[in-house]
């Protein structure tokens, strides 16, 4: 144990000092790993979307579902809350119109999808239901503020059309 006691004695004081803060930056680098290694662990979020491979190979074909259904006059409208870009957080309506040539009309199916950016932990899926005036609706709940991305998907006669947006949550 004594020669490491006097590991760097022999060396010039500049030299010891600077072999002293390599020593001590290789340890603080092992100890840095090792903690960021414990973060990833402990706050583990697996790949966004598990189907991403799929995703993937049908992309030209939903972009192409997505040309068809546009050059049909297809459009989706969506309203969040009283229709503003900021909201509040809380319990707010969901309306989500769809319209072919200003006209409404009717979906297979319509889910949103509220999601952070990069993120799996605060995703959320609404299926909406059709009221009896041909909107469809749902109620949601935001408990979170900063901003939110949207999603509205809608499949209409076997096609998939989509309508993205942003809102802020104050």
């Amino acid at each position: 144990y004594q020669e490491y006691s006097y590991m760097f004695t022999q060396l010039h004081p500049s030299r010891r000092n600077a072999m002293y803060l390599v020593l001590l930056s290789f340890i603080g680098l092992i100890a840095a790993t090792f903690y960021t290694i414990r973060l990833t662990y402990k706050h583990f979020e697996p790949v966004m979307d598990k189907d991403y491979y799929e995703i993937g190979l049908n992309y030209e074909n939903s972009i192409k579902d997505q040309k068809e259904l546009m050059n049909q006059g297809f459009q989706l409208d969506l309203k969040i809350g009283n229709g503003d870009i900021i909201l509040t957080k809380g319990i707010m309506p969901v309306v989500v119109s769809v319209k072919q040539y200003q006209n409404l009309s009717n979906a297979d199916s319509i889910k949103l999808i509220l999601e952070r950016s990069a993120t799996t932990k605060q995703t959320y899926n609404y299926e909406l239901k059709k009221s009896s005036d041909g909107i469809y609706k749902t109620n949601i709940e935001i408990k979170d503020i900063g901003s939110w991305n949207t999603r509205v998907i809608a499949m209409i006669g076997g096609k998939t059309f989509e309508k993205q947006g942003i809102i802020s949550i104050r």
